[in-house]
């Protein structure tokens, strides 16, 4: 079998291509993006440039890109229409009808909840700036309704649609049904490299070490172009980070990223917590880097508002650290069959909560930790996702 890819967020589609070339299939990857988060040699050392000759740099990052006529554009589909099946995230669904194939929309956020809502055309195209500005705001309005036009019959036309369990996003689940892709048409599991990540004994740092690789984005009303899935609650954690300190002042050793919409919002918040001495902040890491730093901490956070787990949380737990964060817990059972790991907290007082339980306590650190590897490796293994995926879209 030969499988297609179209976009790459967050290295989360390269995992499942992975996957399917350890199953021995044969995979046309295309990445298409320049940010570091969306390439995959920023996330594994047997990745180099030049890419080996199944993965393919198109650049196709715009609705220019994709609604009119290019050399680029052109190779891409072309490479495409050679699969026996593709799979197609980001801008990729606006190829489907140009593809023709059998495929899977891997949507994972504002794939669908911007790019397939017929009144982002209007949003979006209000940000042009320049002269004559009536002419290229004209002219943007219409590239984007052709880019949501051809999003939308992309993902409607798809075999399989990979997005969130039903209610995570009440409003994308609205899309989805709008386009008449029902709940036997949808799929959903996180999926990990679980070989990639060994687990790796904790550390047991003195003082404590912290880390978060989650967007610093918790500001409401969300910015355009973004949903409820993009804010994360950093200030929830900064918040039950200083209650705890200022309790028990326990030394901390608390690693942040300067990464997402409120960075400078989140420094304010940590001066105004008594918590600035005990921050070492970084400039945006690439995806391996994470998994270092993943390993020298002693527990790591991820998201705290009413968005999902991301991949943050799934690699930490793979590595054995316990997650502190907002694990939205009846979507995660109702996923797994089974209670998970992740050390619940949604407000300032259950971190601090989960931080008493933890910091003082190696022990339950590292069964907390074993718990988390072996809850991903049950099941998120990301060969088992590529046989499941495959099985639904061929036999449709």
């Amino acid at each position: 079998m030969k499988v297609g890819f179209f976009g790459n967020t967050n290295n989360f589609p390269f995992i499942l291509a992975r996957a399917f070339r350890c199953l021995g299939h044969e995979v046309v990857f295309i990445v298409n993006r320049a940010e570091r988060l969306h390439r995959p040699e920023f996330r594994y050392d047997d990745i180099t440039i030049p890419y080996p000759e199944w993965i393919h740099d198109i650049p196709l990052r715009s609705e220019v890109d994709i609604c009119l006529p290019s050399r680029n554009l052109t190779k891409a589909l072309n490479l495409l229409k050679q699969c026996d099946i593709v799979v197609l995230n980001e801008l990729g669904p606006a190829l489907q009808t140009r593809i023709g194939r059998p495929a899977m929309a891997l949507l994972t956020g504002s794939d669908l909840g911007c790019l397939a809502d017929p009144e982002y055309a209007d949003i979006a195209s209000s940000t042009v700036t320049g002269r004559p500005l009536w002419l290229k705001r004209t002219i943007s309005r219409r590239l984007w309704k052709r880019l949501i036009s051809l999003q939308r019959a992309g993902i409607a036309e798809s075999r399989l649609v990979f997005h969130f369990w039903r209610g995570i996003v009440p409003a994308n689940d609205a899309l989805l049904d709008g386009l008449g892709v029902g709940d036997d048409r949808r799929t959903f599991r996180y999926i990990s490299d679980v070989m990639q990540l060994p687990f790796c004994p904790p550390p047991n740092n003195r003082p404590l070490r912290t880390f978060c690789a989650t967007r610093l984005s918790w500001k409401r009303p969300a910015p355009v172009g973004t949903q409820e899935l993009d804010l994360k609650g950093s200030d929830v954690m900064i918040r039950g980070l200083g209650l705890f300190f200022r309790k028990h002042r326990y030394p901390l050793d608390i690693q942040l990223v300067r990464k997402g919409l409120h960075v400078n919002e989140t420094e304010a918040l940590v001066s105004e917590e008594g918590l600035s001495k005990l921050v070492t902040w970084s400039n945006e890491l690439s995806q391996h880097d994470c998994w270092k730093r993943y390993r020298e901490a002693d527990l790591v956070f991820e998201q705290f508002g009413n968005s999902m787990l991301g991949m943050a949380a799934i690699d930490a737990m793979a590595l054995g650290r316990p997650v502190i964060a907002n694990g939205r817990p009846e979507f995660l059972v109702a996923g797994a069959g089974r209670k998970s790991p992740v050390c619940q907290a949604a407000s300032p007082g259950e971190v601090c909560a989960q931080m008493e339980r933890l910091a003082f306590d190696p022990s339950e650190r590292e069964n907390v930790g074993l718990a988390s590897r072996n809850f991903v490796a049950e099941n998120y293994s990301s060969d088992a996702a590529a046989r499941t995926i495959l099985e639904r879209v061929v036999s449709r």
